[in-house]
């Protein structure tokens, strides 16, 4: 495999059998980090598990602000995060989530009004995924806006919408997001159906506290407030750590065994060029790119009258507002807490925090009849300037680093890593953390099993083909219909 050949990194019989060692450190204790220490113990290999932050789950994580546990953002565990829904069953921890029914659209108004796409809309919705779906994207990309603009039959409304679903979730502009990434989510859900799933409350008292309970109880060394500063590498190998500890004190330890970096891309590649030119590709990490994706906690003294306890998007919200009612489910509440992702949340950079709270709130306001601000008791914003969310763009699947490198001790993990398109978030760290260990056991246990990593489905642009080809002849008329009306100069045709 690449990255494994030992005819260079032999060195010393000391290099030899520091090599070959059992022992493995993983540093970062994120969901790809934690995923992969809990997969290498169950392997039977000693490991450590280090983390820069007081708590464990990174993004997946909580924090104590003003005194409450608050999430990084809004989690949401679909049916097709095939390797994160059986962590969560090895975990034990499947009662802790609960199952939805539906996905909400609000119209911004007077009265609490849902969306109702007229069926026209609806048809060429359908036509427009199939489209997306119709693409052979293996030999190049374009963005997700350039795709769109393309389709002559989408409506202005249309294609605002589509970008508005796609930015809710990925903080992501469709300049700026790759359309392949966006087919591949689509297939994604079109081959695994099923319910959305949700944490019955806080994920750190919910996931990420419990999956730290079963890491420590399997015997995984679980360290918090290690941050790690620097690399120390030589041509073949990585020789030492630097870690600081909470006090600013810098320790440097050597490297005895195997090394997985479960860290954010930025930060990896701040280690420099004798750790990314390890990389496979080398130097790849460099064009990677991430974004903010904002998170507003709303602590109301009283609940809301009329609101779902489900995902609810804001149809043509200005900062692509998303939002839940925990307070509706979550143990302990009476009245409502709106738990918000805020999408386009860097247009609000310019402005101090309670500024860019005052246009959010205004925001849901128009939205969400009654909500006044004697309503609000509570108010908890984090923008996440410093904590930004991997946005794969146009073309960055080329990029994306492998879990192996040219050392042959070092290994990642990371939801920036090489995936299927589409494969994001969560599942792209419980992904990348699966991939990892499956890097350390061809390394270091060759004669066990493989590490068990589910693929994702994806719908065979032939295929799709067909069914566009089906439904163009109803499209073209209705695009007919529409003509002159909703896009002056449309000529209705449509593309198969």
């Amino acid at each position: 495999m690449a990255g494994t050949d030992t005819s260079t990194a032999a060195g010393t019989d000391a290099d030899t059998a520091a090599g070959t060692r059992d022992d493995v450190t993983v540093v970062g204790g994120g969901l790809a980090g934690m995923t992969a220490a809990w997969t290498l113990r169950r392997l039977g290999l000693p490991v450590r598990l280090l983390e820069a932050s007081p708590e464990l789950g990174g993004m997946a994580g909580s924090r104590v602000i003003d005194g409450r546990t608050e999430d990084h953002g809004v989690h949401i565990f679909p049916a097709w995060y095939r390797n994160t829904l059986r962590l969560v069953e090895e975990l034990g921890l499947a009662d802790n989530l609960r199952t939805t029914r539906k996905f909400h659209q609000l119209l911004p108004g007077p009265e609490f009004r849902t969306a109702d796409t007229p069926a026209a809309d609806r048809l060429l919705f359908l036509y427009g995924v199939l489209d997306l779906l119709a693409q052979d994207y293996r030999a190049g990309d374009e963005s997700l806006h350039d795709f769109l603009r393309g389709r002559r039959y989408l409506s202005p409304a249309a294609v605002a919408d589509i970008e508005h679903l796609f930015v809710a979730s990925s903080a992501a502009e469709s300049t700026a997001v790759s359309a392949a990434g966006f087919r591949g989510s689509i297939a994604a859900f079109v081959r695994h159906p099923g319910r959305v799933r949700m944490p019955r409350g806080d994920l750190q008292h919910w996931f990420v506290g419990p999956f730290r309970q079963r890491l420590e109880a399997a015997g995984v060394e679980v360290l918090t407030g290690r941050e790690l500063t620097a690399v120390t590498a030589d041509s073949h190998r990585v020789r030492a750590l630097t870690l600081r500890d909470p006090a600013g004190a810098d320790t440097e330890e050597a490297v005895t065994g195997q090394l997985v970096l479960a860290i954010p891309h930025g930060r990896l590649a701040a280690l420099g060029p004798g750790i990314t030119g390890a990389l496979r590709p080398a130097h790849g990490v460099l064009e990677l790119t991430s974004r903010p994706l904002g998170a507003l906690h709303l602590y109301l003294r009283r609940r809301l009258p009329g609101l779902p306890d489900e995902h609810i998007r804001l149809v043509g919200s200005p900062h692509a507002i998303t939002l839940i009612d925990v307070g509706q489910t979550w143990p302990g509440h009476h009245d409502s807490l709106l738990n918000c992702v805020v999408g386009r949340v860097a247009a609000l950079r310019h402005l101090p925090d309670d500024e860019a709270v005052k246009v959010l709130v205004e925001e849901l306001m128009t939205y969400l009849p009654g909500l006044g601000w004697e309503d609000i008791e509570h108010v908890c914003y984090q923008p996440h300037s410093s904590a930004p969310f991997h946005a794969p763009g146009p073309g960055s699947a080329r990029h994306r680093p492998q879990a192996f490198t040219a050392f042959a001790d070092l290994h990642l993990a990371g939801d920036f890593c090489a995936a299927p398109a589409g494969v994001a978030g969560m599942e792209a760290a419980v992904r990348s953390g699966l991939v990892a260990a499956e890097s350390v056991r061809r390394r270091l246990r060759p004669g066990l099993p493989a590490v068990r990593v589910d693929t994702i489905g994806d719908v065979p642009p032939p295929v799709a083909r067909l069914l566009r080809s089906a439904l163009g002849p109803a499209v073209a008329a209705t695009v007919r219909k529409r003509s002159g009306r909703d896009r002056p100069g449309s000529n209705g045709s449509v593309r198969s």
